[in-house]
């Protein structure tokens, strides 16, 4: 048990501080305040009360008392009857009239063959015990432990109390603050939706005639394009705000061909990139399942559509899919050049994370999140390696059959794809 910390008698202030002890900052340590004019006395209380390790602060008048009683909290108070000027009673009665210390524990210390008439007025003023000089060593130690004991329970449930009211108080505002997000999010997606449009639908119908100027079809192209490009952007963040604040992305799953949907997009790639070379390794020639056949368009589009943007243009972006076991399909979609970095590996599935390729400023960073939600959504995974050697294949496993509730066990859990070499 560590000394108990002592004050000096012409000192109503402790320089310590009450709540912690310097060895170990999370235990707490009561204060202990006594008062007694005579400074031998006060050295044998201190030396009575030493094992407890508690901090004690000595003080040698009423006066000196109250000043103490106004800095700081204590434990109990040790308080001698008889003092000349403001005795130990109307110490008490002081103290009693204050708020904050209305509820102190107040000890009195007496001589019984000359003030036993003050034991019956010191409890009138609040005293909670009193002890006769000489005073028992042992009994002492007791009584204050109690006080401290209780305490030291009282100012760790009010920690704990604050503690938890702060814990809740954050967990609110983050909770108004995400809410606020997606509404604006969802508010957004729509509200932007019904003029962009109107904006679309005038510029595909000018783009329709014949006579157009050519530098007017340029201008109505340029806002075709940049159109379909906010199209995209909002139809991401509605993914998004489905994704955050409605449990997951929808699927409607259906029977489908995954190589049938694979050779579709392929060839709508390779008609708009036709610089870019697009292999495709289907391990048989059809792959059926049940799944939302649009929603994974949307992840294998944005898996090729990343490899093309992250790989040099003389290097092909290769696709493969193949099937293991009766209930587990896999599809992969691998890319060469540098590999990413290993510090990005962690966050690259989070929402608003872009990569650091060209055109990237206009992305929104949450094609890969959606990707991933979406196959989650079907009960399956999505991961990435990537390295030097290999360069960077996504791979995806999907369970035969999307799942009807995600909750349940998948045929992909805990299954580690082969990566292509």
């Amino acid at each position: 048990m560590p000394p108990a910390a002592r004050t000096s008698v012409l000192s109503a202030v402790s320089d310590e501080s009450p709540r912690r002890t310097e060895d170990s900052p999370d235990t707490l340590r009561a204060r202990v305040l006594l008062v007694d004019d005579v400074p031998a006395n006060l050295l044998a209380l201190e030396g009575i009360l030493e094992p407890l390790g508690q901090h004690v602060v000595s003080v040698r008048s009423g006066d000196e008392a109250l000043k103490a009683l106004l800095l700081d909290e204590y434990a109990c108070v040790l308080m001698d009857v008889q003092m000349p000027g403001l005795d130990g009673l109307e110490t008490a009665r002081l103290v009693r009239t204050r708020e904050r210390t209305r509820h102190l524990p107040i000890l009195f210390i007496t001589a019984l063959s000359r003030e036993t008439a003050y034991v019956t007025r010191g409890y009138e003023y609040g005293a909670v015990d009193y002890l006769l000089k000489p005073v028992d060593p042992d009994i002492l130690r007791a009584k204050v432990s109690v006080f401290v004991e209780l305490y030291l329970r009282g100012e760790k449930l009010r920690q704990q109390a604050l503690e938890l009211a702060e814990r809740r108080r954050v967990e609110e505002e983050l909770q108004r603050a995400a809410e606020l997000e997606q509404q604006l999010l969802g508010i957004v997606g729509h509200d932007i939706r019904t003029p962009l449009a109107a904006i679309l639908t005038t510029a595909n119908v000018q783009l329709t005639r014949e006579a157009l100027p050519e530098s007017q079809r340029k201008a109505f192209e340029r806002v075709a394009r940049g159109g379909e490009r906010i199209h995209r952007i909002v139809d991401q963040l509605l993914d998004f705000t489905r994704a955050r604040v409605g449990g997951g992305i929808p699927v409607v799953p259906g029977a489908g061909d995954l190589n049938e949907l694979c050779r579709r997009l392929v060839d709508e790639l390779r008609a708009a990139r036709p610089e870019r070379s697009i292999q495709c390794d289907f391990a048989h020639d059809s792959l059926p399942g049940v799944w939302d056949l649009d929603r994974l368009a949307q992840v294998v589009a944005n898996l090729l559509d990343n490899a093309l943007k992250y790989s040099p243009h003389d290097t092909p972006v290769r696709l493969r899919t193949y099937e293991q076991g009766a209930d587990c399909v896999f599809l992969e979609v691998q890319n060469a050049g540098a590999p990413i970095p290993a510090h990005v590996l962690p966050t690259l599935f989070q929402p608003f994370r872009r990569g650091d390729g060209p055109g990237q400023r206009e992305s929104l960073g949450l094609g890969l999140y959606i990707a991933r939600s979406i196959v989650e959504a079907h009960g399956g995974t999505l991961r990435v390696e990537s390295t030097p050697e290999s360069g960077t294949v996504f791979s995806l496993c999907l369970p035969r059959q999307a799942l009807a509730d995600t909750r349940a066990h998948s045929a992909c859990a805990g299954v580690a794809a082969p990566m292509t070499a």
